[in-house]
């Protein structure tokens, strides 16, 4: 097989499109110099690198594949809490007997329901900047915190 017969399979019934132009394959040009390494955060990375970010941001250091175990396992555990809450809450053969106590409870189980999410996406935005055993405790406090009791216990 030539070199013509692969430029005949990227073309349609053998015609070429006038407006077409083609432009000669650029050369890779060889740096000016050497990259010395810049400190960025940390790590200590290349002018190449260093040219990709921003230079008013700071990056910061990756998290450990351990830190984001425990974050997916944590996560799930408060996503199982919210189906908790929505169970228990379904069960639940409450009925109030006037309407500013109807809204209280019904008020009290839209929070029930939204705590959790709402602890865990709170928690990573608010521990950003922070260590990561930071980041975790909280997510455990949360964790120990918003159990859904009346579902655990089976009431």
């Amino acid at each position: 097989m030539s070199g013509e017969d692969d430029d005949e399979a990227l073309t349609w019934a053998g015609g070429r499109d006038p407006s077409h132009y083609e432009t000669p394959e650029a050369k890779p040009q060889k740096p000016a110099r050497d990259p010395k390494p810049v400190t960025v955060g940390r790590t200590a990375t290349s002018v190449a690198d260093s040219a990709l970010a921003d230079d008013d941001e700071i990056l910061p250091p990756a998290m450990s594949g351990i830190v984001l175990i425990c974050l997916g396992v944590l996560g799930g555990i408060y996503a199982l809490y919210t189906v908790g809450w929505i169970v228990s809450l379904q069960r639940l053969s409450y009925t109030p007997t006037d309407a500013l106590e109807l809204v209280a409870f019904q008020v009290q189980q839209v929070l029930a329901i939204v705590a959790p999410p709402l602890w865990f996406a709170v928690t990573l935005i608010l521990t950003r900047g922070r260590k990561s055993t930071v980041r975790l405790l909280w997510l455990v406090i949360g964790a120990l915190a918003l159990v859904p009791w009346s579902f655990t216990l089976g009431r």
